[in-house]
């Protein structure tokens, strides 16, 4: 009879037996392994440890049910082999013959709607619509302001930011533009957000100067 062993996985309490345990602990492992030296590695780290959370989360009928290792397996194949995305194998994986392999991201997936937080003036709804149909949040903004003028645009806009949820983690932020969530684009998005935050300060270190000159 396997044993079971409980894991806290971001926060969340799972029963996972204990192949599927091992497997799982190796391919956290490997990915803190392979981004030891990334930019922003904590963060992609716990987008990571997240997304595996929501998957078994959705498999499970109760809180009680048992996480296999088909279900761990899967969960590799999602979000994809970090020694592979960056070129590199174990010494352990070397002479193991793949299961899965990771494949570049050739279309996108439907997309869901969320509210824009790195898009807003107030709480990012019309960004998100914007994100959501492909369009300008010009747009957006201007029929939300025709909505007022006509009585009701308040009331509307209030009930999508109470109803449409904010993009807070990375993996929100990939779904709401309709991209995979795996370990490469949430590479790519953590690295893009950082660099968004060197260029804005560094503009702001820039303008002070200059207002000091």
């Amino acid at each position: 009879m396997k044993r079971t062993i409980t894991a806290n996985i971001s926060g969340i309490v799972f029963n996972i037996d204990e192949d599927a345990y091992e497997k799982l602990h190796r391919y956290f492992q490997n990915v803190k392994h392979h981004l030891a030296n990334e930019v922003g590695s904590e963060e992609v780290i716990a987008d990571i440890e997240n997304r595996v959370a929501e998957i078994f989360r959705e498999k499970q009928k109760d809180q009680r049910q048992t996480i296999t290792l088909p279900d761990v397996e899967e969960v590799i194949s999602q979000l994809g082999d970090p020694g592979q995305i960056g070129g590199e194998e174990s010494a352990k994986d070397a002479g193991e013959k793949k299961k899965y392999t990771y494949e570049p991201e050739t279309e996108n997936i439907p997309k869901r709607l969320y509210r824009n937080p790195d898009d807003r003036y107030i709480g990012g709804v019309c960004s998100g619509i914007a994100t959501y149909i492909q369009t300008d949040p010009t747009w957006i903004r201007l029929a939300f302001v025709v909505f007022f003028l006509m009585g009701f645009g308040l009331i509307l806009y209030i009930i999508m930011w109470i109803v449409v949820p904010m993009a807070r983690t990375t993996a929100e932020k990939l779904e709401m533009r309709g991209k995979k969530v795996n370990i490469s684009n949430i590479k790519q998005s953590v690295r893009e957000e950082f660099e968004s935050v060197k260029t804005n300060l560094n503009n702001l270190g820039k303008e002070a100067r200059d207002n000091f000159r």
